[in-house]
């Protein structure tokens, strides 16, 4: 098991998941498939994401350990290395995506003059410091961060509905088309992006106080997650139609910009890139601290070694791996999912979840299972030596 000395609470742990699923999946558009219907999608996305979660949460508890020392554990020192390897360049390549999503709305909005490589290279090096300071330093930070998001964007659904901004009947019709353009929308689109980047977190939980103790808090900070998703996709899609939903890029800033009380209180883009960029650092530096840790299980040396050739890896890697925001956003939609993430996100885990239940049934079970066994072993021995 992680011996690291970095210990987190589960509440800690669920703000976390809340912030980091929420974090760029309020950035861009989501469920385009779906239409109006889109908001639907999100929650059966929801559903199929907390049993997904269940199926990570439950192959850490057979092994006791991270990722990493899981896939060591389940297919040896050598390939479990290679696969450590695949997830930490992966883990890089999604922390580079995030990235990418708020620097083109953050260049696009509010700072069009500035190059967007200066963008990504002072967010990363905002985000390697600290997580050189340490996992608890980051998580104490987003304790300090998630009363302003959940404030924030509080305030812009309370001020959309003052403004009389919100029209329930762009949700009409509800499946119109039937269930099929829903599904489609929720696999492997949704699923996989938020709710399969969870795997991230099998990283984190041999840091977590008491996790055996908190699935069902768990469970309910990725419900939480999904739910937030949702009334902003019913948000945006009230205020902006179908139509102006499919077509923006930046759903959430478009909605936003269609506050205007009193000819007073407008053009309310600054709270919007303020939350979003919150929750895109939190999730950017999971992604971040994930790979140093997969760093460190291969070269055994601690991973605040590799916070900033990493970050600055990751910040060239933002840039480089699209021309375009078209190009950026094609890549995640139609390369990604396939490629990358059902592979990444679903087989291997399950694989891994098959093996370690095979190795359970033949009595390899958990050293606390183990030990359990023992205790009631001698209070048997203790009971017949009393009597």
């Amino acid at each position: 098991m992680n011996n690291s000395g970095e210990k987190i609470s589960i509440f800690e742990f669920m703000l976390l998941i809340v912030l980091f699923e929420i974090g760029t999946a309020i950035v861009v558009i989501r469920g385009a498939e779906a239409k109006q219907n889109a908001w639907l999608a999100v929650i059966i996305a929801t559903m199929f994401g907390i049993m997904l979660f269940s199926m990570y949460f439950k192959s850490f508890l057979w092994k006791e350990g991270s990722l990493y020392e899981i896939l060591i554990a389940c297919f040896g020192n050598k390939l479990g290395k290679v696969f450590s390897s695949v997830y930490t360049v992966y883990f890089i390549y999604l922390a580079s995506r995030g990235l990418r999503d708020f620097t083109e709305m953050l260049v696009s909005v509010v700072l069009p003059q500035t190059p967007i490589e200066f963008s990504s290279i002072l967010f990363m090096a905002v985000s390697a410091y600290t997580l050189y300071l340490g996992f608890e330093v980051f998580s104490r930070t987003t304790v300090i961060f998630a009363p302003y998001i959940f404030v924030l964007l509080g305030a812009v659904a309370l001020f959309l509905w003052v403004n009389k901004s919100i029209d329930i009947t762009n949700l009409q019709p509800v499946l119109a088309e039937g269930i099929t353009p829903v599904l489609k929308a929720v696999f492997p689109d949704l699923l996989t992006f938020p709710f399969g980047e969870l795997i991230v977190f099998t990283v984190i939980m041999p840091q977590v106080l008491n996790v055996k103790k908190g699935f069902r808090h768990i469970l309910f900070a990725v419900y939480t997650s999904g739910l937030i998703i949702t009334v902003t996709i019913i948000l945006n899609v009230s205020v902006l139609s179908e139509s102006g939903y499919l077509r923006a890029n930046f759903p959430l800033l478009s909605s936003a910009r269609e506050i205007s009380i009193a000819n007073f209180l407008e053009r309310l883009d600054a709270f919007v890139v303020f939350i979003i960029m919150l929750g895109v650092f939190t999730k950017v530096s999971i992604f971040l601290y994930c790979a140093l840790k997969g760093l460190e299980a291969i070269y055994q040396q601690p991973y605040r070694y590799f916070a900033f050739p990493i970050g600055m890896l990751s910040a060239a890697f933002s840039v480089l791996i699209a021309f375009s925001l078209n190009e950026h956003l094609k890549e995640g939609l139609a390369i990604i999912p396939y490629y990358l993430n059902i592979p990444l996100q679903i087989g291997l885990p399950m694989l891994v979840f098959v093996i370690l239940l095979y190795k359970s049934k033949r009595g390899e079970g958990t050293k606390n299972e183990k030990n359990d066994k023992n205790v009631q072993k001698d209070r048997s021995k203790g009971s017949e030596a009393s009597s």
